[in-house]
C-alpha cells in the first residue's frame, strides 16, 4: 500500500510540475496560450489511467491553484481552470452514457458553459482586450461565428482528445501486458 501511495503522489507531483511548467511557458511564448492548456489538461489523462479519477481531479485543482499564482498568462490559466484542465477528466464519464446524443448534448452544454464563463471573466479581467478582435468583417454577427468557430472546434477537440485517449489506454495495456510475461 504504501508504495502505491507514494506511486499516486510522485505522478501526482511530477503531472502537477510538467502542466505548471507548460503553463509557465504561455508567458514567453503567447501564441500557443490555446495550445498549452489543451496539452496540458491532456495530462491529467495520465493520472486517470496510471491512478484514478480521484488522484487526477486532485493534480487539477493543485494545478488551477498553482496557476493563479505563478502564470503569467491569465488568458490561459482561465482556459485551463475553466474548461481544458477539467474535461479530459469529464470526459471519460461521459462517453460512458449510453444515447450519443445525450452524451453530445451533455458534452455541449458544458463546453457551452465554460466558454460563456472564459468570455465573461476574459472580458472582465482584461477590461481593456477586446476578444473579438479582427473579427470586425462579420459586424454584428462576429460573436455569433466566433460561437459557431468554437463549437466546431469543440467536436473536433473532443474527436481527438478520445483518441488520445484510446492510444494512451492501449499503450498502456500492451505495456501492462509485457511487464507480466517479463515477470513469468
Amino acid at each position: 500500500m504504501r508504495n502505491k501511495l507514494a506511486f499516486k503522489v510522485s505522478l501526482g507531483g511530477i503531472v502537477t510540475a510538467v502542466c505548471l511548467f507548460s503553463m509557465f511557458c504561455t508567458g514567453f511564448l503567447p501564441m500557443l496560450d490555446y495550445t498549452i492548456p489543451t496539452f496540458a489538461g491532456f495530462l491529467m489523462v495520465i493520472m486517470i489511467v496510471e491512478t484514478s479519477t480521484k488522484w487526477a481531479v486532485t493534480t487539477y485543482a493543485a494545478v488551477s491553484f498553482l496557476c493563479l499564482l505563478i502564470t503569467p498568462n491569465y488568458q490561459a490559466s482561465l482556459l485551463f481552470i475553466l474548461f481544458m484542465g477539467y474535461y479530459p477528466i469529464l470526459k471519460f464519464y461521459l462517453d460512458r452514457i449510453k444515447s450519443r446524443a445525450a452524451s453530445w448534448t451533455v458534452k455541449y452544454i458544458v463546453f457551452n458553459a465554460a466558454a460563456s464563463a472564459f468570455y465573461l471573466l476574459f472580458q472582465f479581467v482584461f477590461a481593456g482586450a477586446d476578444m473579438l478582435e479582427g473579427m470586425e468583417m462579420f459586424g454584428k454577427y462576429a460573436i455569433m461565428v466566433m460561437w459557431l468557430a468554437a463549437n466546431a472546434f469543440f467536436f473536433i477537440y473532443d474527436r481527438l482528445l478520445g483518441q488520445l485517449i484510446d492510444i494512451y489506454a492501449v499503450s498502456y495495456t500492451h505495456l501492462r501486458a509485457h511487464e507480466t510475461e517479463l515477470h513469468l
